[in-house]
């Protein structure tokens, strides 16, 4: 995989760190977001596939208006409760990527319904049944999709003639259409050791997941959506035949995470966490006011050597990493050599994964060419439910 490397970007970077009014912070360079929604927009157009992003990443209305203006097919949401935000918001295409159980989840749902069109991606005829009922009761119609495990071991029946069968006994119920199959090849990312062997990985799934729909079509079942991805897979799944969506979420910020899936560069973050140092009296290291709370203790989502929780870039160029976090401080590690930063100094975080991080600040600092534009409210911001 790709060795981090921040290269001539920590200019950037401490352009970003000075814009923050206070610490800690979450900054969004508005530049390098919109050229990353285009980028991915673009790619896909190129391989005639849709995009369906996935909000659980930026949680941002403004984010998945800038998206859908784009070209996205309609968004992928989490939960319902990011469903409810997004549809509010006037984007009336939504995937829940979710099995929703229970019958208050259930009612929200068909609720939704009546003013979207509303997919759910689900693995279980259990799941499917009550909702095809309240469906039918509230007189609205909705779509299934059957997820398909391609070996993340998570949610998802194998394919082939388990998913089938499933698909076969969804179609059959009231109120609701199956309209085709859906996989997160998301295994990937820990399996491969090189980017051939991520590209492997994501062809197999997506060509598995292919095979599924078009047994189940050749049998007389309507599939016409094949939905795979993530953003570290995107450039692989968007190359298998016969797949008509992708759901990369990550991309809009990127983080160090897909920069060493070779997903991303430097130049791609659009999102990092600023701190300030509150302390510095051992050699080479620091103490920042930006602990767990603002960083998340998540480790790197790949195959990689590094155990650390993120990158941190100081104004003089210095580059280091987050050794050890607490709730509210986190310890920077310099190297031998590399000139740390004084207390009171601002540093520019990048963060292992991006995704739980900005579900942890109520807003974000936006910036447009090192300037503050604007401060955008994270409105799906804690909707777990």
């Amino acid at each position: 995989m790709t060795t981090t490397v921040l290269d001539t970007q920590t200019e950037r970077l401490a352009t970003l760190a000075a814009c923050s009014g206070d610490t800690p912070d979450l900054v969004i360079d508005l530049g390098a977001l919109q050229t990353n929604v285009d980028r991915i927009a673009a790619a896909a157009a190129a391989h005639g596939v849709g995009v369906r992003p996935h909000i659980k990443t930026h949680k941002l209305i403004q984010v998945a208006r800038m998206q859908m203006n784009a070209g996205a097919v309609g968004i992928q949401v989490a939960k319902l409760g990011e469903a409810e935000v997004m549809v509010e918001a006037g984007i009336l295409d939504v995937l829940v990527g979710y099995p929703i159980v229970g019958k208050a989840k259930v009612e929200r749902l068909v609720g939704l319904a009546e003013l979207a069109r509303v997919t759910v991606s689900l693995d279980a005829l259990e799941v499917a049944r009550p909702i095809a009922e309240a469906a039918e009761r509230r007189g609205v119609e909705l779509n299934f999709l059957i997820e398909i495990d391609t070996g993340l071991s998570r949610i998802g029946v194998p394919p082939g003639e388990e998913a089938i069968g499933l698909a076969e006994q969804v179609a059959a119920l009231p109120a609701t259409h199956l309209i085709g199959v859906l996989t997160h090849e998301g295994h990937a990312y820990t399996r491969a050791g090189s980017e051939e062997e991520l590209r492997t990985i994501t062809r197999e799934a997506c060509e598995r997941t292919v095979a599924t729909a078009r047994e189940l079509r050749a049998r007389g079942t309507a599939a016409p959506v094949i939905s795979v991805g993530s953003s570290g897979t995107f450039r692989f799944a968007i190359e298998v035949d016969g797949v008509t969506e992708v759901r990369p979420g990550t991309y809009v910020f990127n983080d160090r995470t897909q920069i060493g899936l070779g997903a991303a560069t430097p130049a791609d973050v659009a999102a990092v966490v600023v701190a300030t140092v509150v302390s510095g009296h051992r050699a080479g290291e620091v103490v920042l006011d930006a602990g767990s709370k603002a960083l998340t203790s998540d480790r790197m989502i790949s195959n990689s050597v590094s155990d650390t929780f993120g990158l941190v870039a100081a104004d003089d160029g210095s580059v280091g990493e987050i050794v050890r976090l607490s709730e509210e401080h986190a310890v920077a590690s310099f190297p031998q050599g590399v000139k740390a930063p004084g207390v009171g100094e601002r540093v520019a975080i990048i963060p292992n994964h991006i995704c739980p991080v900005v579900n942890l600040f109520e807003k974000a600092t936006v910036t447009l060419d090192g300037a503050v534009v604007d401060r955008w409210p994270v409105a799906a911001r804690g909707l777990l439910r």
